[in-house]
């Protein structure tokens, strides 16, 4: 019994790092509407912030599910932003962009230091993701109603 008790201290030793390293973020940042204007000519960050949020998400990710209610998100805010045109051109682009062979580095779940797959965040991730995002100030973003909507 000791032995296994033991074996398993042993193994939580051996363990502790790379599960550590599994719950680290790389900073957030972002870029806006990536390869995509912020606004229009005469509005020009009119819809930035819906972007800056759809950004945050593709940070931490999670599922494919996740990945596609960010998307439904970004454009429903662009709509009530700039109307249904704009939202759905920019959905449809962000749509298309998964599947593109030009890759940018803002791929869902690139804030991981570890790679990690289109999987629902464990509930370990989803507290460390909100004390991570707590700690943060993100312009024009509403960290508490974005905790909100993404961990209901």
């Amino acid at each position: 019994m000791k032995s296994l008790k033991l074996l398993s201290l042993l193994s939580l030793v051996i363990m502790a790092p790379s599960l550590k390293a599994e719950l680290k973020l790389k900073p957030f940042e972002t870029d806006g509407c990536t390869m995509f204007a912020d606004g229009t000519y005469s509005k020009p960050g009119l819809w930035k912030h819906c972007c800056t949020e759809h950004d945050l998400r593709y940070w931490f990710g999670g599922s494919e599910n996740d990945m596609d209610q960010a998307d439904l998100r970004l454009r429903s805010c662009v709509e009530k932003a700039a109307g249904a045109n704009w939202g759905y051109v920019i959905y449809t682009g962000v749509r298309a962009g998964h599947h593109s062979p030009i890759k940018n580095k803002y791929q869902w779940n690139w804030g991981w230091e570890v790679a990690r797959e289109k999987k629902p965040l464990t509930p370990a991730e989803v507290g460390y993701v909100i004390t991570e995002l707590r700690s943060m100030s993100v312009e024009d973003v509403n960290i508490d109603n974005f905790i909100k909507v993404n961990f209901p």
